[in-house]
């Protein structure tokens, strides 16, 4: 494919790189294997390089030049400084967090701007809608160029959402989620087709399942994966293993990845139900490990509930994983996990406070596994047709491009209407 006609683009990341972003990363890869070779800044310490390609780290100690660029950027661009600002009282933060966040994007645009500028970047691409496409949207407003930003499903449900993300969403060209239950949060927020673009998170590894009948014949390997917070819904999770633990005629054995702060309250539910022999937390895995755990495993089961604090995941990366793995898939059908594939098709959507649905599924898929035969290969390639990061990234690639060629229309019909 034809490599875009853009100066090289700039991608903004909090972090780079990160373990567990891997979809991300991924997504990088793809676009350099294009031709695509964006200029990468992790704005939040990070690796100096990744992969072969090169970060450009900011350094936290140059915060201090705020002292004078605070004064240089509010003599200089005193409307975009004054839109920052009347924003930030506009509203109240929604956490300590996204303060932190805020500020540290804020504070690294002024004081790299003039930095950035000198790249002659031609598009700035804020890969998340917090800390990243902070900076982006002081970026724009600083230099004239046009930005545009990530908006998934923490960034636009968690507490109501990103301190600044009315005005993100006004400035931006594109804003690029992975779900259409977030997308239709970004419709109701009165954002249209043509601004909104889903385009899902990619896969690059295909494995290779060498059969389908079950991994121990019999019980049932049951794999989930994830980090242990509040909306993965790992409670509903182990009240259903209860129930199913008490059906004498389905054995499984299930393995928890994945760390975070409900570690020990979970551990402490595995023993109330009298689970510890059939329920492992096994901790974080490498995305290799996971790989191999999903082939091992019979079935993926992934319950995700919306948090009180209204968080919640689009399309969890490990269920297009774990079907490309031919797993069976239950998932939840809150939010966007069902997204993932075709109910009774590919997978199950099912209630996760409803453990009844989830144990009939198991209990026949246990007594006979080849009736789901189907399905799971179903999953497999749908996993393969949906989630390919070469198209991902060749759909975000032509994205790119229309907005390129609209703003330099635009900035030829504004040349031209000045008489210049």
């Amino acid at each position: 494919m034809r490599s875009l006609n853009l100066q090289r683009p700039a991608f903004f990341y909090a972090t780079f790189s990160r373990p567990t972003e891997t979809f991300v990363r991924r997504e990088l890869w793809a676009l350099y294997e294009f031709g695509f070779t964006p200029k990468v800044y992790s704005i939040w310490r990070g690796a100096k390089q990744w992969e072969g390609i090169p970060v450009t780290c900011f350094s936290l100690w140059k915060l201090w030049s705020l002292i004078f660029w605070l004064p240089y950027w509010a003599w200089k661009k005193p409307y975009a400084f004054r839109e920052i600002l009347m924003a930030l009282w506009s509203k109240p933060c929604p956490s300590v967090q996204n303060w932190n966040e805020t500020f540290l994007g804020l504070g690294f645009a002024l004081v790299e701007a003039n930095n950035i500028a000198a790249q002659k970047h031609e598009l700035l691409h804020g890969v998340w809608a917090t800390m990243p496409a902070t900076a982006t949207l002081a970026l724009s407003l600083l230099l004239d160029v046009p930005f545009t930003m990530g908006a998934h499903a923490y960034d636009l449900f968690r507490k109501g959402g990103d301190w600044l993300l009315t005005d993100k969403f006004k400035h931006s060209s594109m804003i690029r989620t992975s779900s259409m239950s977030s997308a239709s949060r970004l419709f109701e927020l009165g954002l249209t087709n043509q601004k909104v673009k889903v385009i899902r998170r990619g896969l690059s590894h295909w494995p290779v399942r060498k059969s389908f009948e079950l991994s121990d014949h019999k019980t049932l390997k049951l794999v989930s994966v994830g980090r242990l917070v509040e909306k993965k819904g790992y409670f509903y999770l182990l009240r259903i293993l209860s129930s199913l633990a008490e059906r004498k005629n389905c054995k499984f054995q299930m393995q928890i990845v994945g760390m975070g702060p409900l570690y020990k309250a979970l551990h402490h539910e595995i023993f109330r139900y009298g689970l510890e022999e059939k329920v492992v937390l096994v901790g974080s895995k490498t995305e290799e490990q996971t790989r191999e755990l999903f082939l091992q495993a019979d079935a993926k089961l992934f319950c995700g509930i919306i948090a009180p604090n209204g968080d919640r995941d689009g399309i969890p990366n490990v269920i297009p994983e774990a079907m490309s793995a031919g797993c069976l898939i239950l998932a939840s059908h809150h939010a966007g996990a069902s997204e993932a594939f075709i109910d009774g098709v590919s997978g199950f959507s099912l209630d996760p406070k409803d453990s009844n649905q989830w144990v009939k599924v198991l209990e026949e898929f246990a007594e006979n596994p080849s009736s789901h035969e189907k399905i799971r290969k179903k999953a497999r390639l749908q996993a393969r047709e949906r989630f390919d990061v070469r198209n991902t990234a060749s759909f975000m690639m032509k994205n790119f491009n229309i907005i390129n060629l609209s703003e330099r229309k635009t900035s030829i019909s504004q040349h031209n209407r000045s008489g210049l």
